[in-house]
C-alpha cells in the first residue's frame, strides 16, 4: 500500500518535517518556479488529464503577454488535494522528480535529506508513468518534438498548437490515445500506452523510455502489489546504425585523425586526375548518335526530391517498414543548393520539394510530369536525395517506395511528352540489403491511350551513390560525397562529354576519395539509352 505521510516520517531513518509545507506558502513558490518547470509540476500532479490541459493551454498562452502571471496552477491543486493526507509528499516528490531544491529549501526543508529519502526508497505516490513519461519530456530536445508531432499527424492527430511535450501527452490522454490511469494510489483502469511505445521506439536515442513505459505497464496491468517506480535518472546510447551514413561516425574507421583531414581531401581532390586515355570527348555538335537538344536555352525539368528530416508515420511503424530509426540527412540541403545552382546554371528549369511523406511524393513526381513537362523539352531529371535500401528510397514519413515503381511513373500515361526522350534519375541514397514491406503506388489508372507503339523503360537512365549492398557517405557540414563531386564533374564537363563519360569521370573521383578513407561507396550507372545524351550541346 502507499504510506501517508504521518507513516513515512514516522518510520523513516531520515526525518525532515513535512509539515513545514502550508497552503499559505504555495502561491509563493509558484512565483519562483520557471514556466516551464511549472508545467512539468502540473503534469506531474493534476490527476485528470483533461483539466491539466485547459489549465495549461491557457497559461501557455497568458504567461507570455503578462509579467507575474498570477496562475494559481499549484495553489487550486493544493487546495483540491489537501483532504487527502498524502498531499504535502506529492507535492515534495514532485519538486524532487523535477529537481527543483531550491523551492524545497525555501519551503525549509533540508535538501540533502530529501534527497537521501528518495535514494532510499523505491515507493512514490505519484503515477510512476507520469513520471517516466516526464523524463521522457526532458530528453525531447526541440528537433525531436517536431518529429513527434509530425507522426501524429499521420495518426490524425493534431497537436501543433501545444509548445511543450507535457501538452502534446496530456493530449494523447485526452484523446484516449494512451490511458494512464491512476488517483491517489489507486488504479481505476488499465494503462495502455503501447501505441506511444511503438513511436518512441522510432526515436533512436529515446527507445530505453519505451521499454521503461511497456514494464510499469506491465506491472499496472498484471500485479495487484504497490507500483515499483524506477527512481533512477534514464540514459540512453543512441544507436550509430544508419541507412545513410555521415563520415563522422567510426571515425578510427577512416584511418584519419581528425575530420580536417577529411575536408582537405574533399576539397583537394581534381578531377583532372583521372587518367585521359580512359576518355574520349566528342568535342563536336550533337550528331545522329546523340539525343537531341531542341532549345538549348530550356533543355528540361529538374526535380530535386531532398528528404532530410525523417519522422516515423503510423504507415511505418504498423508495417515495419524500417528496422533503425530514420536520423535527419545533416548534409542534405548543400547537396540541394548545388544540384539547383548546377542544374540552374545549365538552363533546367529546377523545381524543389522537401521533406514530403510517401504520397505527397507519388503525387509530387506525377505532377511535375504532366503539368510541368512540355514537348518542347528535350529531357527530364529527377534527383531523390534520401535515406535508402537496396532498389528503394525512404520519404520522410519512413515509408519505403520501390525505385522501380517511380521509374514506372516515367513511363505512365501521364507522361506523354517524355515518350522517347531520355529521363535521369540520380539517388544519393544507401543500397544496403533490407527485406521489410515497401510502398507500391498506383499508377497509370486510366485508360490507355491509343498512341503510337511505346517500348516502356526506354530511355531511362539510374544513377545511383552507390552500388547494391553499398552505403553512401555523406558530411554533415558539406553534403554528400557523390553529389558535391557529381556538380563539380557536371560544371567542368558538360560542354565536353556526354553522361556516361561525365559518370566515368565522378566514379573514379569517389573511387579514389573512399580507398583512402577506407569506405565501401561505388555509384553505379543502370540505363536503356540508345544514344548519347549530353546535358549541353558540346562544344565544337
Amino acid at each position: 500500500m502507499l504510506k501517508s505521510d504521518a507513516n513515512i516520517n514516522r518510520n523513516s531513518d531520515i526525518i525532515f518535517n513535512i509539515d513545514l509545507i502550508t497552503i499559505n506558502m504555495i502561491p509563493l513558490i509558484e512565483k519562483d518556479i520557471d514556466p516551464c518547470d511549472l508545467i512539468s509540476i502540473v503534469f506531474l500532479l493534476y490527476n485528470v488529464p483533461d483539466t491539466a490541459l485547459q489549465r495549461l493551454n491557457i497559461y501557455q498562452r497568458v504567461s507570455k503577454d503578462i509579467l507575474n502571471n498570477d496562475s494559481n496552477l499549484l495553489l487550486d491543486w493544493a487546495l483540491h488535494a489537501q483532504s487527502q493526507p498524502s498531499w504535502k509528499m506529492e507535492l515534495l516528490e514532485a519538486l524532487h522528480t523535477c529537481q527543483l531544491y531550491f523551492v524545497i529549501r525555501k519551503m525549509g526543508l533540508p535538501v540533502d535529506a530529501v534527497k537521501r529519502y528518495y535514494e532510499n526508497t523505491n515507493e512514490t505516490l505519484l503515477n510512476p508513468m507520469k513520471k517516466t513519461l516526464y523524463r521522457l519530456c526532458e530528453n525531447m530536445n526541440v528537433d525531436k518534438l517536431y518529429k513527434l508531432k509530425k507522426t501524429l499527424l499521420t495518426y490524425n492527430i493534431d497537436t501543433s498548437d501545444y509548445e511543450t511535450c507535457e501538452l502534446v501527452l496530456l493530449h494523447l490522454m485526452c484523446q484516449k490515445f494512451i490511458s494512464i490511469n491512476m488517483k491517489y494510489g489507486k488504479w481505476n483502469g488499465n494503462m495502455d500506452i503501447e501505441s506511444l511505445a511503438k513511436i518512441i521506439d522510432n526515436f533512436a536515442d529515446l527507445h530505453v523510455f519505451a521499454s521503461e513505459m511497456r514494464r510499469i505497464e506491465f506491472n499496472a496491468n498484471n500485479v495487484n502489489t504497490t507500483i515499483q517506480n524506477s527512481n533512477q535518472i534514464v540514459t540512453s546510447t543512441p544507436q550509430t546504425l544508419k541507412t545513410d551514413e555521415k563520415l563522422q561516425n567510426n571515425e578510427s574507421h577512416t584511418g584519419f585523425n581528425n575530420f580536417k583531414e577529411i575536408f582537405d581531401m574533399f576539397n583537394d581532390l581534381k578531377l583532372e586526375d583521372i587518367p585521359e586515355q580512359n576518355l574520349k570527348s566528342d568535342n563536336r555538335a550533337l550528331g545522329k548518335d546523340a539525343y537531341q537538344i531542341i532549345n538549348p536555352k530550356a533543355p528540361g525539368i529538374c526535380l530535386i526530391i531532398n528528404q532530410e528530416k525523417f519522422h516515423p508515420s503510423k504507415q511505418s511503424i504498423e508495417s515495419m517498414s524500417q528496422t533503425i530509426p530514420l536520423e535527419n540527412r545533416d548534409g542534405s540541403t548543400q547537396d540541394k543548393d548545388n544540384l539547383r545552382d548546377t542544374m540552374s546554371k545549365l538552363n533546367f528549369e529546377v523545381v524543389v520539394h522537401e521533406n514530403i511523406d510517401h504520397n505527397e511524393m507519388i503525387e509530387c513526381i506525377k505532377s511535375v510530369i504532366k503539368f510541368k513537362v512540355h514537348e518542347r523539352h528535350s529531357m527530364f531529371i529527377l534527383c531523390i536525395l534520401s535515406h535508402g535500401t537496396k532498389g528503394h528510397v525512404y520519404a520522410a514519413d519512413s515509408v519505403k517506395i520501390k525505385v522501380e515503381d517511380i521509374e514506372s511513373l516515367l513511363d505512365s500515361d501521364d507522361a506523354i511528352h517524355l515518350r522517347n526522350k531520355p529521363k535521369i534519375m540520380i539517388l544519393q541514397a544507401c543500397q544496403t540489403n533490407d527485406s521489410q514491406p515497401l510502398y507500391t503506388p498506383l499508377v497509370a489508372d486510366s485508360p490507355k491511350p491509343n498512341f503510337k507503339y511505346y517500348i516502356r523503360k526506354s530511355d531511362i537512365l539510374i544513377y545511383w551513390a552507390t552500388a547494391p549492398s553499398y552505403e553512401a557517405y555523406r558530411i554533415p557540414t558539406m553534403g554528400s560525397i557523390f553529389i558535391q563531386m557529381l556538380c563539380e564533374a557536371i560544371k567542368k564537363y558538360s560542354k565536353k562529354e556526354h553522361l556516361n563519360d561525365l559518370f566515368t569521370i565522378v566514379n573514379y573521383a569517389i573511387k579514389r576519395m573512399c580507398v583512402n578513407l577506407k569506405r565501401d561507396q561505388l555509384p553505379k550507372v543502370e540505363h536503356t539509352l540508345i544514344k548519347k545524351l549530353y546535358l549541353q550541346i558540346p562544344e565544337k
